[in-house]
């Protein structure tokens, strides 16, 4: 029986399987579902990715082929955590440098810093060296400047000029990635200890603030390319702002109507707790182990609106970007809090007596602290579970007056002329017990250089606490500013907070990034994503540990890649550098594209822009070429690996397969050893000539042979390539689409080799896109071959977060039907690969929906196929 678009225009199609008829039918159309809620998503168990501890192997076995996306396990058993690194070889033997995502490790919080280091010799069977990084590695100074942070994607090189061993890192905060940061670690040997280096982390290019140095400075113009361009196509200029130290949620967006004037945030909205541009976070939240906790209250210049002035009436912008003050010089003593995870006893669960502040430590004057206008007090308890009443007109506050309490946050403000006097009285109430009362008398002065800038403070004081305290908990944490207009700012790594002033260099952003040294010049380059508008390739020191502050340049301009690997064709005496890249798609993944360029070093040559100091070396790289297909399969790039020689070069290209269902099941991640092929004469597989032919080809398990520098040849080949299909109708081409020429919607385009996608946007499309779900496709091999294995190339636009779900049957003669692969559940968008076996001539795959995982609701609009790629023998 063949099975023609006419049957399946239902859900309930019966197909003919297995020589019965089977109905493949979704759970949402079945009648015992049919009350239940309409989401597809919802019916299906996630059996096959839920959250779960990956086993530990009671015997390790060796492996003689890379598990290419499965749990890869060490020699010890346990899960490789090892992601966005790098590889280094001494000798025969290769060190595996890797981020841990284990987000279960006991005493530990969500993404903690924690780099581990592998060895092996086949690139096969890994054992665990080291914990290379951890919260816990130290600074040339002692501060540990790892806690409370994330550091990925890290990178190992061994510096010739002083011997030692240097780990390159990620570095952001917690919850946030708006610093955008790099640490830098020595060691003496490879397994370490290594010590984080005197520069701490920080932006590439911090600190130089001679006129050569590369860097945003505060306060200089930049393009602002997220917003919509004029007519003539040009963006305007807004000023550069630090993003490090955070700053505490204290004001509303600055009024245009009122550019000078400071309006706070209520105490509701959160006034006092950490804040991500201006909404609250929970950086402060989930504390699990020692945290020294700073804070520094600092004077801002006077509002400037004049970026704001130039450009409002011509493009739609921001208040919060373009109206801005600057750190000044005059900053405040620095508050500090550091707080113990372990067994406090009956330390928090005692009355105290509550503190008003600030108090008469900071005042001149014997019996008043004295304030300026606008200044305010803030009351805070040492105890938990406890409540604070407080009153300012003079009486005594009462446990039985519910409009006394005090709540977290309120700002308590001393105004009118100098010589007008506020007292503040407040007592606490723990378990009915009440504290005495206490009283602070604050007075307005009449001489505005007694008033200092008040200390912060911190609402949780000092000592011992459990992690579940409530000090941690939703909006707990809270850093107060007593002086009026003042800019909060703060950290949690022990060092004192400094915020950059207008004109400081404070560097560029870094994220995903490589370290790599060029075999034929033997110089090292560092290669990162700066948020998601550039690309800039730096010079780096010969020590190993910095970047060369004046050679810098940008390869991609408002292009959003990240995520490079690099390698020189032929190593020493090889023409090219060739870098793989990826989209900017958060944790899913899409279409990798490559570039070369003859030297790295070309576009330091290049003049820099006179408006923001930038300086353009794209025209020293190719124009981008598409590699693998639109996931990449179903990886992003972080290394690449030459087992061969310079002369026989055989490439490994290695990627991250991450588990995209939620981050917080990013520790079952995996990885991906893809066979990599570079002709540095030959048109790239888009047709364009000049920049080469770089090729992935996938292998869902490849047999490396490190000895005799290969890769040992599968027995299988590609059957499906350009044979005979039968499907569903496929989506008629548009009198434009068919006037151009370059749109291919048809059935056979998906089995006629092409599985990429520059730009899905673009006026060039060749994929089999059907008319309606669920669809059927189906290739005739010509002859019964035995199965080994097949790959689904599906629609995946620019790191899709929708997923197809299908299943794949074969047949010897189109009456009896074997399911090979049962996928109905599918929870991972992009590429998909799955074992096959037995002997058929017809493989079929029926896809029933496409279901966009990230917002739980159809995504029909890209149930499109690439490539069906059936191997065999």
């Amino acid at each position: 029986m063949r099975i023609t678009s006419s049957n399946l225009l239902g859900f309930s199609l019966p197909l003919l399987l297995g020589g019965s008829v089977f109905a493949l039918t979704p759970p949402d159309a079945s009648p015992a579902t049919a009350n239940k809620s309409s989401s597809y998503m919802s019916k299906f168990p996630t059996t096959r990715n839920e959250a779960r501890p990956v086993a530990k192997l009671m015997a390790a076995e060796s492996y003689t082929a890379v598990p290419n996306g499965e749990i890869w396990y060490d020699t010890d058993g346990n899960q490789i955590q090892a992601w966005g690194g790098s590889m280094l070889k001494e000798g025969d033997t290769y060190y595996w440098v890797g981020a841990d995502m284990s987000t279960s490790l006991p005493g530990e919080p969500p993404n903690p810093a924690l780099v581990n280091l592998y060895q092996s010799t086949d690139l096969l069977n890994w054992k665990k060296v080291t914990v290379a990084i951890s919260v816990y590695t130290t600074d040339v100074n002692g501060n540990q400047p790892l806690t409370y942070c994330q550091v990925q994607r890290p990178k190992i090189l061994k510096s010739a000029t002083t011997g030692k061993y240097v780990i390159w890192g990620h570095w952001e905060e917690a919850m946030s990635y708006a610093p955008s940061q790099i640490i830098t670690a020595t060691a003496d040997r490879i397994e370490g200890p290594y010590t984080i280096t005197a520069k701490g982390h920080r932006r590439p290019g911090e600190g130089n603030n001679d006129d050569s140095a590369m860097g945003d400075r505060v306060g200089q113009p930049v393009i602002d390319w997220d917003t919509s361009p004029a007519d003539d196509g040009s963006y305007p200029y807004k000023p550069v702002m630090a993003a490090y130290p955070p700053r505490i949620l204290q004001y509303n967006s600055p009024n245009p109507n009122n550019p000078s004037g400071v309006s706070y945030v209520s105490q509701q909205d959160g006034y006092g707790t950490a804040q991500l541009g201006n909404w609250w976070s929970y950086q402060l939240t989930n504390v699990r182990f020692n945290m020294t906790l700073k804070a520094l209250a600092v004077n801002m210049t006077p509002f400037d609106d004049t970026y704001y002035r130039k450009y409002a009436g011509q493009y739609s912008i921001s208040a919060a970007d373009y109206i801005v003050r600057f750190p000044t010089a005059e900053r405040s003593e620095v508050a500090k809090s550091v707080f113990i995870i372990g067994h406090p006893g009956d330390e928090r669960q005692q009355l105290a007596e509550p503190i008003i502040g600030p108090t008469l430590d900071e005042s001149m004057s014997d019996s008043v602290v004295l304030v300026n206008s606008g200044d305010a007090a803030f009351i805070t308890v040492a105890s938990e579970n406890t409540t604070i009443y407080y009153t300012t007109d003079g009486s005594n506050p009462s446990p039985s007056n519910s409009n006394q309490i005090y709540w977290d946050g309120t700002r308590i403000t001393v105004s009118g002329a100098p010589g007008t006097t506020l007292t503040v009285k407040a007592l606490a109430v723990k378990d009915g017990e009440a504290s005495k009362v206490v009283e602070q008398t604050y007075q307005i002065s009449d001489d505005p250089s007694q008033v200092p800038i008040f200390t912060p403070i911190i609402n949780w004081p000092s000592g011992t606490y459990t992690a579940e305290s409530p000090a941690f908990g939703y909006m707990s944490m809270r850093i107060y500013s007593p002086s009026y207009g003042t800019e909060l700012y703060y950290t949690m790594d022990g060092l004192d907070p400094n915020p950059p002033a207008k004109g400081d260099n404070m560097g560029y952003g870094s994220r995903d990034f490589t370290v790599w040294q060029d075999p034929k010049s033997g110089e090292h380059f560092f290669i990162t994503a700066a948020d998601h508008l550039y690309m800039r390739v730096w010079k780096v020191t010969d020590d190993l540990t910095d970047v060369v502050a004046d050679k810098e340049y940008d390869v991609f301009v408002h292009e959003s890649r990240e995520a490079p690997a690099l390698i020189r064709h032929h190593g020493k005496e090889g023409e090219w550098v060739y870098m793989v890249t990826s989209g900017q798609s958060g944790w899913f993944t899409n279409q990798g594209q490559y570039k070369r360029t003859r030297s790295l070093s070309d576009g330091f040559n290049e003049p820099r822009d006179e408006v923001t100091g930038y300086r353009d070396g794209r025209r020293t790289w190719t124009a981008l070429q598409p590699i693998g297909d639109p996931s990449t399969y179903w990886s992003q790039s972080t290394w690449i690996e030459n087992i061969g020689t310079d002369q026989d070069p055989v490439y490994i290209f290695i990627g991250d397969r991450y588990n995209t269902i939620t981050t917080n099941l990013l520790q079952l991640s995996t990885y991906v050893f893809i066979p990599l092929y570079i002709d540095d004469d030959t048109a790239g597989q888009s047709g364009v000539t000049g920049s080469s032919n770089m090729t992935l080809v996938y292998d869902p398990a490849p047999k490396i042979d490190v000895k005799n520098h290969r890769i040992i040849p599968p027995e299988w080949r590609l059957l499906s390539l350009n044979q005979p299909v039968t499907a569903s109708p496929s989506v008629a081409l548009s009198p434009a689409e068919q006037a151009a020429g370059t749109f291919n919607y048809s059935a056979q385009a998906a089995n006629n080799g092409i599985n990429y996608d520059v730009d899905p946007y673009d006026d060039v499309a060749n994929y089999y896109k059907p008319n309606s779900i669920p669809f059927f496709w189906q290739v005739d091999l010509g002859q019964a071959y035995d199965l080994s294995w097949i790959g689904l190339s599906f629609m995946s636009v620019g790191g899709s977060d929708a997923v197809n779900r299908y299943a794949v049957s074969a047949s010897k003669d189109l009456a009896t039907w074997t399911i090979l692969a049962d996928n109905t559940q599918n929870l991972q968008p992009g590429f998909q690969s799955h074992r096959l076996s037995g002997e058929f001539r017809y493989v079929k795959l029926i896809d029933y929906s496409v279901w966009d995982v990230a917002h739980n609701k159809g995504a029909e609009w890209e149930a499109a196929v690439y490539e069906v790629s059936v191997y065999g023998q």
